[in-house]
């Protein structure tokens, strides 16, 4: 399904200030508090916020040393390395790039470190090879872009089959501080059916209608 209004408001306030509370990213958006805990919480859910973290200032803090390392990768296995090299914590980014390249980032407290890190899990790589390292000396910017991509997807699933909500106002069922999401009414009574006398245990309420106000 794809992000609506509604949901472009609310990441655009977001990216403006991941702190904001929720009245007040609802004054700011002219939306109502109980829609934009619900959009924001869908939008989580389904992998669109990934998470909130804090971006510290370049100059309050020491950084050891910076590099961006850029490898020659097979492209068979182009992937898999990515995802195995995006585990190390010393990683920051991983980008996968134009002719048969990836570019990692990465953060150390000094050169020797470096020199250990790409020893232990760059250097010998069947499927790698350092091509060029560079040494960060200075960072002018370094933040999230705040603009929202025109094009977006949410790929949100049905709690009870597992197939892909497509609606843009998914049939809801709220159960404390938790949200279940279905594609149609079908499964969501087939899951109140299941679990009904477990959510109500916990407190379920039945998800308001989301409307967009001019």
């Amino acid at each position: 399904m794809k992000p609506d209004e509604i949901d472009t408001k609310i990441l655009e306030a977001l990216m403006e200030d991941g702190r904001a509370s929720l009245r007040k990213i609802a004054r700011t958006t002219s939306l109502t508090t109980p829609t934009v805990s619900a959009r924001m919480a869908r939008m989580t859910k389904a992998g669109l916020i990934k998470k909130f973290v804090p971006i510290l200032s370049v100059d309050s803090s020491n950084r050891g040393v910076s590099a961006l390392v850029n490898l020659g990768i097979d492209p068979k296995s182009a992937e898999r390395t990515a995802r195995d090299l995006a585990k190390l914590k010393e990683v920051q980014s991983v980008y996968l790039t134009t002719g048969q390249s990836m570019t990692l980032k990465v953060a150390l407290y000094g050169v020797q470190e470096l020199q250990s890190f790409l020893k232990r899990n760059v250097l010998g790589r069947p499927d790698a090879k350092v091509t060029s390292i560079q040494v960060i000396t200075a960072v002018v910017k370094e933040e999230p872009a705040s603009l929202v991509p025109k094009t977006l997807t949410i790929d949100l699933k049905c709690d009870y089959c597992r197939e892909e909500v497509t609606l843009t106002r998914p049939y809801t069922i709220v159960a404390g501080s938790s949200r279940y999401y279905f594609c149609c009414r079908t499964c969501k009574r087939a899951y109140l059916d299941k679990y009904g006398s477990r959510l109500a245990s916990i407190g379920r309420t039945e998800e308001p209608k989301l409307t967009l106000h001019s």
